[in-house]
């Protein structure tokens, strides 16, 4: 040992594995040292300790704030999410992942410090623990889009592929009878945009029957100047729509908001929540989805946090339809919150394994997207835009129907580049559905 100094085995004088106070450098750069280490150390330890009490309610309180907006007008619903908080809040708190916080240390930038961590402490403090999978469930990872990044967070979203439980088929037969008027049009209006079953295609090269128009040409260019064509025939081919729709039903709890035309006569005019509502559009587009013969789907999703996405099938592409799924959309409920993001993530890709040449996807909610992890709200709305750009680049025509009229301008941001329409009179929303599908694809 020299003054002070400790040196390697066999160390040269000018190895880069030189503990002394020089910075080393190797083929003309500096390489990291003792000291580099030290100060990184005490980087991540000063994170563990200046995540205060004053931060922390400011995170709850605009958590508080943007909760608000989606409060209940019905009296037993506000009582019921009030139990549910107050059991999320007897839970312990879960301890922030190591990984997270090396991520959002390592996100700083060089003039930034430990403790001024915004957006990425947020979805830290609020994250929500990974639920176990029940029976008959499936779990797919997906991206999301952080804006702050300016790239993906890979795998970060968990959908879980769930059954619809199984409800009462009387809300189904209540539907068609409020709207039998109505669906009788539809179907008469659907069962016009399906094709013949044959179609003649003429001037083919062999086919049933000779293809007079085409014989006569042939004489006439043979005589003029002995060129001409020899498809001289017709042919009958059977010709079908190649359309397959996935229908993306927005369950979360701001759909039990309750509606009426005449606030002024509660009892004259009783008031209906926007789930029914919404569930009454599914009878009438599945009518018009069966007399047409399109091929189609319908989802459900909800969410509590990034792990715990649920995504219910009420209808499969394979399933047709019966009794059972009419007992499924009687069965769809509102609960938690709105990841939109990873909800089409998922739809698009059950919709991209179908052959049809023209794949849609009809997003239909109530508002904007919202989670407890999801970050601010210019998060959650980059990552919906993203996840919408995706669907499209890949060829599927996205649509959503909406019937928030209170933020026109979020919505026009939000939905501009694939196309969205505003319902003002939600309870005319089973009306329009049909006809809007007819414009997206005659």
């Amino acid at each position: 040992m020299e003054s002070g100094k400790w040196k390697m085995k066999n160390e040269e004088p000018n190895s880069p594995f030189s503990l002394s106070s020089a910075s080393p450098r190797l083929g003309g750069k500096n390489l990291p040292t003792v000291a580099d280490s030290l100060m990184a150390t005490s980087r991540v330890y000063s994170l563990f300790q200046n995540i205060s009490a004053e931060e922390s309610q400011e995170a709850d309180a605009d958590q508080n704030d943007e909760e608000h907006e989606y409060e209940f007008e019905d009296r037993n619903v506000s009582e019921a999410a009030t139990e549910e908080q107050l059991k999320r809040e007897d839970r312990p708190k879960k301890t922030q992942d190591i990984k997270d916080l090396f991520n959002a240390w390592n996100s700083l930038d060089d003039e930034g410090e430990p403790d001024d961590l915004g957006g990425a402490e947020a979805w830290s403090q609020n994250e929500m623990p990974e639920q176990a999978l029940e029976a008959g469930d499936e779990a797919f990872s997906y991206d999301e889009w952080d804006r702050e990044l300016n790239d993906y967070r890979v795998g970060w979203s968990r959908v879980i592929e769930k059954k619809v439980k199984q409800g009462d088929r009387n809300f189904v037969e209540l539907a068609r009878s409020r709207y039998r008027g109505v669906i009788s049009s539809i179907r008469h209006q659907f069962q016009l945009m399906k094709p013949e079953n044959l179609t003649r295609i003429n001037r083919e090269i062999d086919g049933e029957d000779y293809d007079l128009n085409a014989v006569i040409d042939y004489v006439v260019d043979r005589k003029a100047d002995g060129r001409q064509s020899d498809r001289l025939y017709t042919k009958r081919l059977r010709r079908q729509r190649d359309v397959a729709v996935s229908i993306l039903l927005d369950q979360s709890s701001s759909t039990a908001r309750t509606i009426t035309r005449n606030p002024l006569q509660p009892y004259t005019y009783p008031g209906r929540r926007i789930i029914e509502i919404e569930k009454e559009g599914l009878v009438l587009m599945s009518e018009a989805l069966e007399a047409v013969g399109d091929i189609y789907s319908i989802n459900g999703f909800t969410s509590e946090g990034r792990r715990n996405v649920k995504f219910y099938v009420v209808k499969d592409f394979n399933e047709k339809y019966s009794e059972e799924i009419e007992k499924r959309i009687g069965g769809i409920t509102f609960q938690n919150n709105t990841r939109l993001g990873a909800a089409i993530r998922h739809s698009a890709t059950k919709l991209l394994k179908q052959e049809s040449r023209t794949k849609l996807l009809i997003i239909l909610t109530d508002g904007r997207p919202y989670d407890h992890d999801y970050g601010d709200a210019r998060y959650a709305r980059e990552d919906v835009r993203e996840a919408l750009t995706e669907a499209k680049m890949s060829g599927i025509i996205p649509f959503c129907i909406t019937v928030d009229r209170e933020s026109e301008g979020e919505l026009k941001d939000l939905y501009g580049d694939v196309g969205y329409t505003i319902i003002d009179d939600v309870l005319s929303l089973p009306e329009r559905m049909p006809n809007i599908y007819r414009r997206l694809t005659s």
